[in-house]
């Protein structure tokens, strides 16, 4: 494996087009590097899922692999290790899911058609989550969707069919985990890294050398050089438009983050493609890469885009146990939140081991795709107003909420509705976004033309949808605006009024 991860090193960093890349692996070369590209700022809507062998027992998390093995769960997910041993047996191990993972309704371009009419500008696949199975065609990794279970190459397919549309492609990683995902007997090296003492010493994990790559069962060294070979991979083949980062990559070596990063910009520089690439937490430097706030929004307008992830079904994956879905009318008002402080939001689905997406998430993927259709103008291409919004509905940071480094606000963002009111602006436009249609009260003032935005001049107010004309005027407290009679198509969700300026 070490043979295959240099040839890697070397083809991102001597060979061929790329023997001038401009980026080397330090800090002050990749801060060179745009962190938000234009498309990005603009797309707003993005989706993937979660799906692998955990999706075959489908039940509890998609941390079913790790808790599986754990009498003493210290508190964190559901009653896994019992229901496990019940159902399955305490012989049956993780790897045993595998061939049971058929995947035979499987369809990359239904699913993508799915997630394009939802209004999803940017759409990508999991590449490898904590578990250590990787959804494509792998050299450094034998542990894989091609070559084993559904004999598919996901991010491949996938991807192949998002490239054939005017959309852009991501792929997502959740591998930085991995070597910590399954209980160890032993793992001191992880204890000065880990902020948890997860490690146990009375475990069930295969110890055997042939499942010693997929468990990481391996030294930390050897983590690290398969965590940067299946990037390799992945950026050589693909060079998705976005690379998608979750936590765990915070327990991976520098030199190997620098060195991804480097691979990542380089090839994309090759291929005059402007990529993005998150962190969630402080594992990069925000110079270069777009913050990431997990199901939260920020408390005001940042000055720089971040980015927020929602569940679309109940859990991240799929959950036989719990059959509900985002309301689409929430995902709209918490759309409406994040671009109104400059944020982009994107969904995870969770489809079944069969490729069958859940009804119910297909349905709410229908609804959000149903408004965004009809008022997309007030989200695409947007900038967030001289204020984000108004109205009663206050979200506050949790200050027990250590997990996050960059103080997100998660309660609340459900409370939204009617009362509430959130700006975008593009160009000499501004859209008043009035979460949900309000039954009390048929005026409002948007006193932000009073305060902020008092110096603004209004030449005419609309309502989209609705072809009544708008009763407005300006008065000392701002601009007084009334809601149409008619109830517009979808405006249970968000009423959007349309407010153009004079130049």
């Amino acid at each position: 494996m070490k043979n295959v991860l240099t040839a890697f090193s070397l083809l991102f960093t001597c060979c061929g087009s790329l023997a001038a890349a401009p980026y080397s692996a330090d800090w002050d070369s990749l801060k060179r590097h745009e962190a938000v590209p234009e498309w990005f700022a603009d797309a707003k809507l993005g989706v993937y899922f979660h799906w692998g062998v955990y999706s075959v027992p489908a039940w509890g998390s998609e941390w079913y692999p790790r808790w599986m093995y754990i009498h003493d769960r210290e508190g964190w997910g559901s009653d896994i290790y019992e229901y496990h041993k019940n159902t399955y047996g305490p012989e049956m191990h993780y790897h045993d899911f595998i061939p049971q993972w058929k995947a035979d309704k499987f369809d990359a371009k239904e699913w993508v058609d799915m997630f394009e009419d939802m209004g999803a500008k940017f759409i990508g696949s999991i590449a490898e989550h904590h578990d250590g199975f990787s959804l494509w065609d792998s050299e450094v990794n034998e542990w894989n969707s091609a070559v084993m279970g559904p004999g598919i190459d996901v991010v491949k397919a996938i991807g192949d069919e998002v490239k054939k549309r005017d959309l852009k492609y991501m792929a997502t990683f959740h591998h930085g985990f991995h070597m910590m995902f399954y209980p160890k007997p032993e793992n001191t090296w992880l204890r000065p890294v880990s902020r948890h003492n997860w490690v146990y010493e009375d475990v069930e994990v295969p110890q055997d050398e042939q499942y010693r790559t997929l468990y990481g069962n391996m030294t930390y060294d050897e983590a690290n050089e398969l965590w940067l070979g299946k990037l390799n991979e992945v950026i050589e083949a693909h060079c998705p438009d976005y690379i998608w980062m979750d936590f765990g990559q915070r327990y991976i070596k520098e030199s190997h983050r620098q060195q991804f990063l480097a691979n990542y910009f380089n090839k994309a520089a090759a291929e005059g493609k402007d990529v993005v690439v998150n962190t969630k937490g402080t594992f990069f430097p925000t110079d270069l890469a777009v913050v990431n706030v997990e199901r939260a929004t920020m408390e005001d307008i940042t000055s720089e885009v971040w980015i927020t992830d929602f569940i679309l079904g109940a859990s991240w994956c799929y959950n036989q146990a719990k059959r509900t879905a985002l309301d689409p009318k929430q995902a709209i008002r918490m759309l409406a939140e994040v671009v109104s402080k400059n944020g982009v939001m994107l969904l995870s689905a969770g489809p079944m081991a069969d490729g069958t997406m859940p009804e119910e998430q297909v349905e709410a993927m229908k609804g959000i795709g149903a408004w965004m259709k009809l008022y997309g103008e007030a989200i695409y291409e947007t900038r967030p107003f001289v204020v984000f919004g108004e109205g009663p509905t206050e979200l506050k940071r949790d200050p027990e909420d250590v997990w996050n480094e960059y103080g997100a606000i998660k309660k609340g963002l459900k409370k939204l509705n009617a009362k509430d009111i959130r700006y975008t602006q593009k160009g000499d436009t501004v859209y008043a976004i009035q979460l949900g249609w309000n039954n009390e009260q048929s005026e409002r003032e948007l006193t932000v033309f009073a305060g902020d935005a008092k110096g603004l001049k209004v030449k005419a107010v609309s309502v989209l949808g609705s072809k009544e004309p708008v009763k407005w005027k300006r008065t000392k407290k701002g601009l007084l605006v009334t809601q149409p009679k008619v109830k517009p198509a979808e405006a249970d969700a968000a009423l959007v009024y349309r407010i153009d300026l004079s130049n």
